[in-house]
């Protein structure tokens, strides 16, 4: 029966390798997120840090929409536990150009996470899209987005705790990049918890199934995918889903001092966390019809998104104007811009978080979703190295303002066209069977003009 729910144990289980996964990016990934929250790595200055950033988004891009076909040939687990390594090569880059001012390992280091933090979004996403049951898969994307925050949350409170008393502008103690890279180098040990996708237990109990094909079925296999109309379509709205970045850190780099940019690192990341649990929990409302939600979801997110910017516009001219040193006692123009940047990180995860959602919508094949959420996420790398190239010299804040405005509003007829079918007509859903245990080349394609029965 469809109803019927299957007992399994609790270390097989769909929500203890979301636990995983979460786990890792904590320990990696969200850890290099809690310094690129203090803006700039925690350096003194964000001219180098951004030109070294948009270096490492160049790789992870490269590294994302290939990661897929990689995660194919050596496995899941072999793919998380090497992607775990890269962020603790960074920040250790970070500590030593803080203490000496060496740049060439600043580069040298935001390439190699680059590389491995791609390959970890490949594995992730298919993870975190194909292992959860079908009416828990909103909340387990909601469980995710929590683990992955927790990390700059706890890593805030620990750049806080070593910063608070440092009223002046400038780089971050030494201390913070120790501790920070302790904390990085659990992420491999915990790697190893994770099941192989076969030995996942769910309550549907539905297997899931990975995958051993040859190097010219994979090839196929990925470029029907990444060419696929539904995915190109979607494109423009994941370029533009994390161009944000490179305005906020500069921002705060430039006109926040020290402790109060430890105190961002600290807060903001809560932004995240509840996005994230806010639209899982929507998506996942049985009273709302899939195709209410999917709209409603992204009308209301993108009029968020656009509403934020010309907050930001308005706080780029006041502080143009006034040229302050921001400390949390500045008043006025430290709550409006500590507001916006939580509300940034909230409508930004709560859109991403949405946007998964919509891709697991679109199939159910592991091999499948990891060239599916690869592609998009390497897309969203390319934003945000393009967004970081644009900073990496003190070009004005106007630019990323009206970039940002400008991509959002590009974005939004391409999406739609993906949005308005759910719940209405079934996508094109490209799936590769398995025939006596070996792989079958033939592909079938389902209509995506097929009513969906009420």
């Amino acid at each position: 029966m469809a109803d019927a729910q299957y007992k399994v144990h609790w270390f097989r289980s769909t929500i203890f390798q979301i636990l995983v996964v979460g786990g890792v990016f904590f320990c990696a990934p969200g850890m290099y997120n809690a310094l690129s929250s203090l803006g700039a790595g925690g350096l003194a200055t964000p001219w180098y840090a951004n030109a070294t950033a948009a270096a490492g988004y160049v790789f992870m891009a490269v590294l994302c929409v290939t990661g897929g076909i990689i995660v194919s040939k050596i496995g899941v687990n072999a793919a998380l536990l090497i992607s775990s390594t890269g962020d603790i090569i960074y920040a250790g880059s970070l500590y030593l150009n803080s203490k000496n001012g060496t740049q060439w390992f600043l580069m040298l280091g935001s390439i190699i996470s680059g590389c491995t933090d791609g390959l970890m979004y490949s594995v992730e996403g298919p993870i975190i899209t194909s292992y959860p049951e079908p009416d828990r898969r909103g909340r387990m994307l909601g469980l995710w987005v929590f683990m992955r925050n927790a990390a700059p949350v706890i890593g805030g409170a620990i750049i806080f705790g070593l910063n608070h008393s440092t009223d002046s502008s400038g780089g971050v103690s030494l201390k913070t990049y120790l501790v920070i890279i302790g904390i990085m180098c659990a992420g491999p040990f915990i790697a190893l918890l994770l099941s192989h996708p076969e030995k996942v237990q769910r309550k549907d109990g539905v297997k899931i199934v990975f995958r051993k094909t040859g190097w010219t079925q994979t090839l196929t296999e990925w470029w029907n995918i990444v060419s696929s109309r539904d995915i190109l379509l979607l494109c423009p709205l994941f370029f533009t889903s994390w161009f944000y970045g490179s305005y906020v850190g500069t921002l705060q780099t430039q006109y926040m001092n020290v402790r109060t940019r430890s105190l961002c690192a600290l807060v903001i990341p809560f932004g995240d966390i509840a996005g994230g649990f806010m639209i899982g929990y929507f998506l996942d409302m049985k009273r709302l019809t899939i195709k209410q939600r999917a709209r409603w979801s992204f009308v209301c997110l993108m009029v968020l998104n656009l509403a934020l910017w010309v907050w930001a516009a308005v706080l780029t001219k006041q502080l143009e104007d006034q040229q302050p040193v921001i400390d949390w006692t500045s008043g006025h123009l430290f709550g409006s811009s500590f507001a916006l940047f939580i509300l940034f990180d909230l409508a930004t995860m709560a859109t991403q978080t949405s946007l998964y959602w919509i891709i697991s919508q679109m199939s159910d094949d592991f091999i499948a979703l990891s060239y599916m959420t690869g592609t998009l996420r390497g897309v969203e790398c390319a934003g945000q190295a393009v967004a970081y190239g644009i900073k990496s010299s003190n070009t004005t804040d106007w630019l990323s303002i009206g970039l940002n405005v400008g991509l959002i509003v590009l974005s939004l007829p391409f999406a739609w066209l993906v949005i308005r079918k759910i719940g209405v007509v079934e996508f094109e859903k490209i799936s590769y069977a398995i025939q006596g245990g070996a792989e079958a080349d033939e592909k079938s394609v389902e209509s995506d003009q097929k009513e969906v029965v009420a």
